[in-house]
């Protein structure tokens, strides 16, 4: 990946320092901002040069195991106000409204 970046941020670098000193910025600057520049400029060339895909197949064990995290966290949270009835205030009530909106 690094034969990808270096010669086109060596580049991209150059071109950003004597931008940045045309615009008027100091050398110190000019040469800090131009090797951000450069590196920025060079890893998304590199990105987008790399050949690659999208995946073919999504797997659904990540989307399963995120699921039972979720019924973990409220049952901990169930367990939680068991003990400390103050908790009961956080959490959803049965009834979203206790009177007639009308």
């Amino acid at each position: 990946m690094t034969d990808k970046i270096v010669p086109v941020a060596l580049r991209l670098w150059l071109f950003f320092l004597f931008a940045f000193l045309l615009v008027g910025y100091e050398v110190v600057p000019s040469v800090v901002f131009g090797a951000i520049a450069g590196l920025a400029g060079g890893a998304v060339n590199a990105w987008w040069s790399t050949p690659g895909g999208e995946p073919t197949e999504v797997s659904s064990g990540t989307f399963d195991k995120l699921g039972e995290r979720f019924q973990v966290g409220s049952q901990r949270f169930d367990r939680l106000k068991k003990r400390f009835p103050i908790l009961g205030l956080l959490g959803r009530r049965d009834q979203r409204y206790s009177r007639s909106r009308r």
